[in-house]
């Protein structure tokens, strides 16, 4: 879905897969009318772009004046907030970019979200991201729903988790299941059940949800407020788990 949003190689790929066997056909039928079966499918590609462009405008300008009414700084573009997440999928692509920057404060948390654009392979890639401001450490985790175990380091073999009450399947891509099922416990489940599912990454004091690009608004806050209830909801002992992790790293 990101490929065909960002007009990349792939939707030219499909065009052509296809145009060829329209124009055998039409060579074979009636050869004089290939001419405007091949420029008919090239209007049907124009127009598949300029929707996505017109679909992609409208839910920016939509966040963009929620953002305004709720006193968000938005398009606070910089490069260097790629030093800001040292662990995958974030530190896989040197060659990765974040854009469309929101930052501000919600339920008492500064926060940073925007769009991550990135290389797995050959492909082109990207997702929403989602940092919510922590003052404890916590210990390395890496958890996703299947529907996002693309955007992961390749490098990383995951883990099948069973959680009751969540829909569809999670994976754990980095960091001991045992306090992965903690964090998501029966109460944080059903927080995460409301909303339409996202994944996370944390380690130190960087909390940063993982979330499908291409939202709408509505959808973008419900998740927000799921994201601030699972670390409201965090155990005790999983804060305590990253103190302690914290505390072996090298000076």
């Amino acid at each position: 879905m990101w490929q065909l949003r960002q007009g990349s190689a792939l939707v030219f790929v499909l065009w052509f897969v296809v145009a060829v066997p329209l124009v055998i056909a039409g060579l074979l039928l009636e050869p004089r009318w290939v001419g405007w079966v091949v420029l008919s499918w090239f209007l049907v590609l124009v127009l598949f772009t300029l929707a996505m462009r017109l679909a992609d405008g409208r839910l920016r300008r939509a966040w963009g004046d929620v953002a305004e009414q709720l006193g968000w700084q938005v398009d606070a573009d910089d490069p260097r907030m790629l030093d800001r997440w040292p662990f995958p999928p974030f530190s896989t692509d040197p060659g990765a970019e974040i854009v469309d920057v929101t930052s501000g404060r919600h339920r008492g948390r500064e926060f940073l979200t925007g769009r991550f654009r990135h290389k797995v392979g050959r492909r082109q890639l990207g997702f929403d991201f989602l940092e919510l401001a922590v003052d404890r450490p916590l210990p390395p985790l890496q958890v996703l729903p299947t529907a996002l175990a693309k955007v992961a380091a390749a490098s990383l073999l995951p883990i099948g988790l069973t959680i009751d009450g969540l829909p569809g399947t999670y994976q754990l891509f980095n960091g001991r299941e045992d306090l992965a099922a903690e964090v998501l416990h029966q109460r944080a489940a059903e927080a995460l059940a409301q909303v339409p599912p996202f994944g996370f990454s944390c380690e130190g004091r960087r909390f940063v949800v993982i979330l499908p690009a291409y939202r709408d608004t509505s959808t973008a806050l419900a998740q927000l407020d799921a994201a601030c209830d699972l670390l409201d909801l965090m155990p005790e002992h999983v804060w305590q788990a990253g103190e302690q992790w914290l505390a072996t790293r090298p000076l």
